[in-house]
């Protein structure tokens, strides 16, 4: 006997006679990593889904540095009169901008009643709050609306051109530590939600609306928490009713629940010991290791039951089922680890974190299903009717014989399907918008679907254009050129707003002319630019300078592009435009763009590109593990037949049904590898066993694996389906998504086991294209 089959032997045996000693070992070990828990902790930004290394994020953290941070919060005012020009509404507009001033951390509060209004009276320069602190008038509020609608850094960033809309953007800094950055927030959301909801009881006429950065921000945070709230409930109800209906069982299902907890427990308390901070992604990471605990749990308790009905005692039949499945078990817990621990190769910390997460817990899962469960079943009493097979596993022989004996017309028409659906791949464009990551039970989607409909687009492109020298911006040549350059922006289709300085220069030199219109120009000379800049920093009340506009030495100035409904490719396209400008028009103006919505747009075609590497050393590693665990290279190699094709399907239904793959969807390939394979093995290992140790035909074995594991294959299969199916029911689309294609990838990985693998592999047989590719060995006796 082999030194591996005697260790296999002795650990059964410690099982069966011991299980009070296992069990002692499992909940010491559970309870060393639960002591790990209280080192969790959580990061709801959204910058999370960024390396630090990574190349816009580096570009978007220098220019902050240069100007300052880009954190903020929209509140958009809507009065449902159709005019915010009214002297009530503009007292409202007012009002509101002077409290926000109190936001905890915040830095600007810009409107458009503090708008700095520069003009010119008599030989005088006046520059103050378009809307004055007295008592507004029908007058101050007919000269605000000629002097916002005609304001280009006002319209279609803070008004509508309609007067319909107006918004009051607040500046936040946030601390550079991702935890009191999260902690900020909280303070900031905490201060604006009360005003918000007084606000609506106060002017119930008056429609407001909360997007941005920061609130973008705390709905991380708070989808988390909605998902745990909704999700985990109906988790506990599949597997309840899952391992309680194929087991026929209240106390498998409730012993099913027991190890998911003690799973779940152990993944989560390793991840505190390696203070991992939980965010978005890897939040609901307890909820895809409850479905996979399903599965171990459902093998193991469905053969010992088998066993029992067959005449073999509690403790015999637990010893058997060990036997048959601890090495499938294993090769699953394996493949399902590499195909997570793949996701490493991601370029989100989130999802590389999430793969970490699940491998460990893989592992931790294995440890229960074949330790902590066995010795479970034998200490707790359970009687079995010795019936032989049952009702269902009768079913699935007679299924068997369905298959087999319409395996020429299954083996076509099926490879013709496969091939259909696989070719719905080429209908899939990589594409994504980051704003609509959540779903609309969420405020910062309505909110912000609404902002982008009636006032501003919230993607936006931040450019550092350089003038090349200290105090070089004062150049009119610099201004003339980042005056065209605006200009030309403005002309794309998607573009709904430009704010540059030289609109507040041109401004300046107007009113320095008596508000002459002709001189709504760029100034002459050098001196004259440089002096209307400083009058004007002179002027403006503290926080409304042009500190976020101007560099310090003043060498350059920063341009930023408002992008209306614009999707990832939207935003790659455009700045390929500028640069294309860039090039061709004003060289020394070369400068990469940068902005939350341009590290999105990069980063997603990155991501796919990096999965690719991921993936093809996911099936490298689980086909060299296959080979040797199926003691076979010929039948380990048309093992990956099945292993790959349900993701080739799902991609390509994915790709018919929807067209577009974001982010989220870039992970599954790898991920749902070491997935697939756990039906694979346990398959092709019966399949394996009735040829080996039973001497049957390929049509008997098929039989013998139908019979002893089908059944076990299609519940496994429901619950894993039943529980990605309710994490596609987060709020989160990045989670949404992933689950939904793991789902559909993991019920056509059945459909082609039950349907198209035995129908392969007979077809093989009878063609002798494997044989001496099962080795024999002595019929048990």
């Amino acid at each position: 006997m082999s030194q591996l089959k005697t260790f296999q032997k002795d650990y059964r045996n410690l099982i069966v006679n011991r299980p009070w000693m296992m069990l002692l070992i499992s909940v010491i070990f559970t309870f060393i990593c639960g002591m790990g828990l209280k080192g969790l902790s959580q990061n709801p930004d959204n910058r999370i889904f960024f390396s630090k290394n990574d190349p816009n994020l580096v570009a978007l953290e220098t220019l902050e540095k240069t100007y300052t941070k880009n954190d903020n919060i929209f509140i958009m005012v809507a009065p449902k009169n159709g005019n915010i020009f009214t002297p009530k509404n503009l007292e409202i507009i007012r009002n509101l901008t002077n409290k926000l001033w109190q936001t905890p951390a915040s830095s600007r509060v810009d409107s458009i009643t503090n708008f700095q209004w520069t003009r010119a009276e008599g030989d005088n320069i006046i520059i103050s709050d378009l809307v004055p602190d007295n008592k507004i008038n029908q007058n101050i509020a007919d000269n605000a609306k000629a002097v916002a609608l005609n304001e280009p850094m006002l319209v279609n960033l803070l008004v509508s051109p309609d007067s319909n809309y107006t918004a009051i953007n607040v500046t936040i800094i946030k601390p550079d530590d991702p935890v009191a950055a999260g902690n900020v927030v909280r303070e900031v959301m905490n201060f604006i939600r009360p005003i918000q909801s007084e606000l609506r009881k106060k002017y119930p006429n008056v429609d407001f609306y909360v997007s941005g950065g920061v609130p973008l921000t705390m709905a991380f945070t708070e989808v988390s928490l909605s998902d745990m709230g909704l999700l985990t409930p109906l988790m506990l109800l599949v597997i309840f009713l899952v391992a309680g209906i194929s087991l026929r069982s209240a106390i498998g299902a409730l012993l099913t629940a027991f190890i998911v907890m003690f799973s779940v427990v152990g993944m989560m308390g390793v991840a505190g010991w390696l203070k991992f901070i939980l965010n978005a992604a890897t939040f609901n990471s307890f909820l895809m290791l409850s479905a996979l605990t399903i599965a171990h749990c459902v093998h193991i308790m469905s053969t010992q039951k088998i066993q029992m009905r067959l005449g073999k005692n509690r403790k015999k039949a637990v010893d058997e089922s060990l036997r048959v499945n601890l090495q499938p078990v294993f090769m699953t817990a394996i493949t399902t680890a590499i195909g997570f621990l793949t996701m490493h190769f991601s370029e989100a910390p989130p999802f590389r974190q999430l793969g970490y997460m699940m491998s460990f817990g893989n592992l931790v899962l294995f440890f229960h299903a074949v330790v902590t469960l066995p010795a479970l079943l034998v200490i707790i009493p359970s009687k079995v009717e010795k019936t032989g097979y049952s009702k269902a596993e009768n079913f699935m022989s007679k299924l068997s014989d369905f298959v087999i004996r319409n395996r020429k017309t299954l083996l076509i028409s099926n490879g013709l399907i496969i091939v259909i659906l696989s070719f719905g791949v080429t209908q899939i464009k990589l594409d994504d918008t980051w704003t609509k990551y959540f779903d609309k039970r969420f405020e910062i989607r309505t909110h912000s679907d609404y902002f982008e409909e009636n006032l501003t687009g919230l993607n936006t492109i931040e450019y550092s254009i350089p003038s090349g020298e200290a105090d070089g911006i004062n150049s009119p040549e610099y201004w003339a050129k980042l005056d065209k350059l605006a200009e030309r922006i403005r002309e794309e289709p998607n573009v709904n707003h430009v704010t540059t300085v030289s609109d507040t220069i041109k401004r300046l030199n107007k009113a320095m002319n008596r508000d002459d219109e002709k001189f709504y120009a760029i100034p002459e000379n050098r001196e004259l630019a440089a002096q209307y800049l400083l009058l004007y920093e002179l002027s403006v009340p503290f926080g409304l300078d042009l500190n976020n506009r101007i560099n310090v030495n003043k060498s350059s100035t920063r341009l930023t592009v408002n992008i209306k409904q614009a999707s990832n490719d939207d935003v790659r396209e455009l700045d390929a435009i500028i640069q294309e400008y860039f090039k061709k028009e004003i060289p020394e103006f070369k400068t990469n763009g940068t902005g939350l919505s341009m590290i999105f747009s990069h980063f997603s075609k990155r991501n796919i590109d990096s999965m690719l590497v991921g993936t093809t050393a996911a099936l490298i590693l689980i086909s060299f593990l296959l080979v040797i665990a199926l003691k076979s290279f010929r039948m380990g190699i048309l093992s990956l037949i099945p292993n790959l094709f349900p993701a080739a399907v799902g991609f390509g239904l994915w790709g018919y049904l929807y067209g577009e793959v974001g982010v989220a969807l870039s992970v599954v390939a790898a991920m749902t590898l070491g997935i697939v394979v756990d039906d694979t093995v346990h398959y092709l290992s019966k399949y394996l066993r009735g040829i080996r140790e039973e001497k049957l035909s390929p049509e008997d074995a098929t039989r013998y694996a139908f019979k002893n594991v089908g059944f076990a294959l299609t519940t496994t299969t429901i619950a894993l389906v039943a529980g990605f199916g309710i994490l596609s029911l987060s709020g989160f689309k990045v989670n949404s998504d992933m689950a939904l294609l793991t789902a559909i990838t993991i019920a056509i990985a059945l459909f082609i086991d039950l349907f198209f693998l035995p129908t392969l592999l007979i077809t093989l047989e009878k063609f002798n294209l494997l044989k001496n590719s099962l080795p024999k060995i002595k019929q048990k006796t």
